[in-house]
């Protein structure tokens, strides 16, 4: 939003965030409050709350003269805004701390990851809750799976099988695969090769999902995540322990069950890079 040559309106309220669909380029932007964490497409203020401020869905945003214009009831001034970017490490030199830091990760994901997700619920009786809890084992499992093998074809059904799948505003499927798209872009990796996969499943994504988390898909298939995500990787891959539960807690802190969602779809990409290393 930088280019002060921006129209469009607004697409979604919640409290801590506005979404903004642009008409030139057709992508989700958001202006945040500062208790959210910086993101691709995003503009953090010192806003409090959104919701009331008398915004209305479909309202008018433009950019003119350094202002930004968000219907009639919020122009926030972007002369003094600073660019941030997306910028996730290289893979590991040592696989020995990223062995052991990923096992912490693991275990700490199951104490006080929140289940519900991907995190499978011991208290779970519904039975549709057990359908989609079991789609979304089987899903990320052959996903999984077919990543290991090489067998990209089956890799991309499984991944687009995933979308959409599961409850939240960014169903948990995808939420899974934004975390695993990211270590398929960490340069140097050993799914580095075939990160072309993440393009392949976001071209059938945009049908499958609703707009905001299509968004997060998208940016995530070419490595661009939010801030909190890249220092978990960094501190994967070159932390300590106690980097990384703290790193660990900002992600899962993400959403409901999202957090949660996209951590173990980060640890478990990671584990997998360092099984076909291991080859």
């Amino acid at each position: 939003m930088s280019s002060l040559k921006w129209d469009g309106y607004v697409h979604s309220i919640f409290d801590r965030t506005v979404n903004l669909q642009c008409r030139t380029n057709d992508e989700l932007y958001t202006i945040a409050n500062r208790q959210m964490d910086n993101a691709p497409n995003t503009l953090i203020t010192d806003m409090g709350s959104f919701s009331d401020r008398g915004l209305v869905v479909g309202d008018r945003v433009y950019a003119e003269h350094d202002r930004l214009y968000v219907g009639k009831a919020l122009v926030l001034t972007l002369r003094d805004v600073r660019v941030w970017r997306s910028k996730l490490p290289s893979y590991a030199d040592d696989e020995g701390v990223l062995r052991s830091n990923a096992a912490a990760a693991a275990s700490f994901i199951e104490i006080h990851g929140k289940a519900g997700g991907m995190k499978r619920s011991a208290e779970t009786v519904n039975s549709i809750d057990q359908e989609m809890e079991r789609l979304l084992r089987e899903r990320s499992t052959g996903l999984l799976e077919a990543l290991s093998k090489g067998e990209v074809s089956f890799a991309t059904h499984y991944a687009i099988q995933l979308i959409g799948l599961g409850p939240g505003l960014t169903p948990s499927g995808d939420d899974f695969l934004v975390g695993l798209f990211t270590v398929m872009n960490l340069t140097d990796g050993p799914l580095f090769q075939i990160r072309h996969v993440c393009e392949q499943v976001v071209a059938a994504a945009a049908d499958r999902s609703n707009p905001i988390s299509y968004m997060a898909l998208k940016k995530a298939a070419s490595g661009q995540v939010r801030e909190s995500i890249g220092e978990f990787m960094h501190h994967m891959i070159h932390g300590s322990k106690t980097e990384v539960i703290s790193g660990l807690s900002r992600v899962l802190d993400i959403g409901s069950t999202s957090g949660t969602d996209i951590a173990l779809g980060l640890v478990n990409g990671l584990k997998l890079s360092i099984e076909r290393n291991g080859r």
